[in-house]
This record gives C-alpha cells, structure tokens and sequence, in this order.
C-alpha cells in the first residue's frame, strides 16, 4: 500500500514545534502542537535534494516497522539498505519486497522526485482602494502571472479597511517609504520608476524560474476552521542567519477602486470608471503566521531538512476557497531566497 501524496509529504515532517513570534503582533491564534504520524505502508519523502538521502520504511497496519527480510528496489534494481541519493535530477520508482508469515509480499509501486530548486519570484505590492495609480502594479502583476507560474505575490494595503496593523512595522522592517504605489521583487528590490511608475515585467520576468540553492515545501489540513500549516525546508548549501516568512493571502475581495488610468487608452483600466466599483483585490495579505519580518530558522546544513509546524484559526469572515499560503525563506538582508505558495490543504513539495 501506498502513501497519497499529501500523507507522504505529512509524514516527513515527524513530530515538530512551533517556534515563538515576534511581540508586534497578537498571535493569541496560534498554538504549538505535535504531530504523531500515522504509519501505514511504503514512506518516504516524495521530493529531495541532489545527493540528498533519502530513506524508506514500510508499515504493518498496527504502524510497527517492518525491518526484516527486506529488499527495496529503486528503479527496478535493489539497493543496499534503506537509503538511497542521487546526484542527477529525476523521477524514480520505489517499491519493497518483504516476507509476512512465511509469504513473500509486494507493497505497491510509488515514485519520488530528486531535484535542482526552481525559483518562485517574490512581488509584494503596496497598495490601497485610495491609491489612484495603484492599478497599474495589478495590471503588471496579472501580466506576469501570464508568462510564468513562478511568481508569489503578496499586497499589502494600507490607507483602507484591508490593512492590517502589521503594515507599517514590515513597511519599517524592510525600509519602504510610505505613500502607494510601492512595490518590491524578493522583499528588498525596488520594482516601478518614473511618475506616474511603470512596472516592467521583465524585472520579474528575469528572476521566476531560475535555480535556487533552497527548496520549500509547504501542506495544510483544514479541520474546521482550525488549520495546521506544515513547512519543510532544504538547501544545497549550509544556511546560517536566515528566517522563514509565512503568510496568509485571500483573493476576491471587491472594493471600489480609485482608477487614475480611466482616461488612458494604453491601460487595461480604460474606461473602467473612476472610481471602479467592486474592483477585485487580489493577494491581500490577511495574516501573518509568522512574526511579519520572519522567524529565525536554526543554522542548517547543507541537505538537511527543517521542518514547522502552525496551528492557526481562520477567522470567520475570510473565504476558505480563496486563501493561499505564501511562505518565504530571507537572508540575513531580508533578501527573499525563494519563495513557495499553495492554495489551504494542497501539497507544494520539493520542486
């Protein structure tokens, strides 16, 4: 029997603690807990590093580990043990042979990826409903998310009723001037020049995609309200100085707009009024899970997983159907390293 993915991903996180945030914002939602995995057939981790081990398990339905008379067989060819690395990228299968009660027994086939981490590109864009050229950061960003699904975006409102009272602490944290537009690629590049600002997407463009040394993994299981967020990180090199960011981000919030381009037959705005009604926010930052600026990850090596867990409760008026998590490891310099985003209960792995 097989793991589905979701429950391969869950099981490699193991038992995991939540470590304490930052006092500029009230976390009184957020609890720290531990995770007894449930143990039940062939287990591994379903993506890795180049030279990254990996290890495999196999489960009795009473979740014993059964470790005699045992032969994995990675790409049809046993191995020594029950660990396997590569240094090539690729998807490989894995199964086991195993005796029970005299009987030879065939768990079923799965597979695993080994890869090289891509790139997702950060744009946080600072915004407000009374930010007139505001519209033109969107209008880049939707652009963007055309030609590449390696992009993570995060807006952040100020000025209106979709600001959250963390805005100016990441506005100071990060050294970004008030006043909107503003917006900025990995946290600390500056995207838009000129008056009124243009957003080339070629700035984005130029980094979505490329090889990152750190990969990120993200699930979440929904329990009512109640949600339990699980991080993984891995890198190719050793990590000191370094923090993880998690975010929350909800879509499909209408406002009224304020719409300086209504007259400009260059814009996507054009004729759509000014102000224009039921305008769709999109990627509003809701809630930080982490303290905004980050959370101290603990000095890695170099393909080593850490692993978190957090527990949040989603308020009542936010629509579980357009919340994502968007999460992100920063250097020292709050320069983002990559970034990862996956909509509530979806599984992001190694990629």
């Amino acid at each position: 029997m097989v793991l589905s993915l979701r429950n391969l991903f869950l099981f490699t996180l193991g038992v995991i603690l939540f470590s304490s945030c930052s006092e500029k914002e009230d976390f009184s939602s957020f609890t720290s807990n531990t995770v007894e995995p449930i143990n039940i057939g062939l287990t591994y981790r379903a993506a890795s590093l180049r030279n990254q081990e990996v290890t495999f398990r196999v489960y009795d339905d009473q979740s014993n580990e059964i470790v005699d008379n045992i032969t994995f067989y990675v790409d049809g060819a046993p191995i020594v043990g029950n660990t396997f690395s590569s240094d090539q990228e690729g998807v490989f299968s894995i199964y086991a042979e195993y005796e029970d009660q005299g009987t030879l027994s065939t768990t079923d086939t799965g597979s695993f990826s080994v890869v090289i981490p891509t790139k997702n590109v950060l744009v946080e864009d600072y915004t407000g409903t009374w930010c007139g050229y505001c519209p033109a950061v969107s209008a880049a960003v939707d652009a963007v998310q055309a030609l590449t699904e390696h992009i993570s975006i995060v807006a952040l409102h100020n000025g209106d009723d979709l600001s959250l009272a963390i805005e100016p602490d990441i506005r100071d944290g990060l050294g970004i001037p008030s006043g909107s537009p503003r917006a900025r690629i990995d946290r600390t590049i500056v995207w838009g020049l000129g008056t009124p600002p243009v957003f080339p997407t070629s700035d984005v463009l130029s980094l979505a995609g490329i090889d990152s040394p750190v990969a990120i993994g993200v699930s979440s299981i929904l329990n009512g309200r109640s949600l339990s967020v699980n991080v993984s990180v891995a890198s190719e090199q050793a990590l000191a100085d370094h923090k993880l960011v998690v975010y929350m981000t909800e879509d499909g919030l209408l406002r009224d707009q304020t719409n300086y381009y209504d007259n400009d037959q260059s814009s996507p705005y054009f004729g759509q009024g000014n102000p224009m009604v039921d305008f769709e926010q999109k990627h509003v930052l809701r809630a930080s899970l982490t303290d905004a600026i980050g959370d101290p990850i603990p000095a890695l090596n170099a393909l080593t997983d850490y692993n978190t867990q957090i527990s949040y409760t989603v308020p009542e008026d936010f629509a579980l159907d357009q919340l994502h998590l968007v999460v992100m490891v920063v250097d020292q310099n709050n320069l983002a390293v990559n970034t990862q985003h996956a909509a509530l209960e979806e599984t992001v792995v190694y990629e």
